[in-house]
């Protein structure tokens, strides 16, 4: 009985110290021990569409510290229309030779146009108008195209896309707007910029916000 005694006692001890950390941390489910458990909770934090878009197109180099990078991005297609502008958003990049240029062969695209004018010079007043109203995706056709002093409002791989920005003149008070297939075989441009990282990767995101028309992704793509 004595021996009994003694050992209940020796396993009250025991269990008392346990509870008191005598033999470390008692785990728990409970807040907040749980939480301290947790391996640096201040560091998680949600991913950039730019930087999924980065860390899908794969790291160029093996030391993490140097960021994301991507091998390549294309930024296209752009038609007369539109080349001279997006040149130029491309240029206040300072991309030097990380930015080429090459002419592809369109397929089949669909334009969207306001018919000619009767003169040059109304054409050209109907163009200012446009641009003073935020539409500058524009151009005024020359004498030598197949219809003189029409202006061009923009072209689009998909029929779709194209009846929705004629839906969209509209809305802002352009009238006569009309879509028209045009024959695939006409060249485009393309360009092609490597070694983006995530930042530079949000900023074309944002440039090609301003050409619904054209395609931004990872070469190839």
């Amino acid at each position: 009985m004595r021996t009994l005694v003694l050992l209940l006692v020796l396993v009250n001890l025991v269990v008392f110290g346990w509870r008191q950390g005598g033999f470390g941390a008692v785990p728990t489910g409970r807040e907040p021990q749980r939480l301290e458990r947790q391996i640096a909770p201040d560091s998680i934090r949600l991913l950039t569409p730019a930087e999924l878009e980065a860390r899908r197109g794969g790291q160029t180099g093996g030391d993490a510290g140097a960021g994301l990078r991507l091998a390549c991005m294309e930024f296209g297609d752009f038609d007369d229309a539109t080349l001279a502008r997006a040149q130029g958003r491309l240029s206040e990049l300072a991309l030097g030779e990380r930015l080429r240029t090459r002419r592809i062969e369109a397929a089949a695209w669909y334009v969207v146009f306001l018919p000619a004018a009767t003169t040059r010079a109304d054409a050209e007043r109907t163009a200012l108008d446009l641009r003073n109203r935020g539409i500058r995706d524009l151009l005024v056709l020359g004498p030598n195209t197949p219809t003189p002093n029409a202006i061009l409002l923009g072209s689009f791989r998909d029929p779709e896309l194209a009846q929705r920005h004629q839906a969209d003149l509209a809305r802002r008070g352009v009238r006569g707007a009309q879509v028209m297939p045009r024959a695939a075989g006409a060249e485009s441009t393309r360009f092609e910029i490597s070694e983006v990282d995530a930042a530079l990767a949000r900023q074309l995101a944002e440039i090609q916000k301003e050409f619904p028309q054209s395609h931004l992704g990872a070469c190839g793509s």
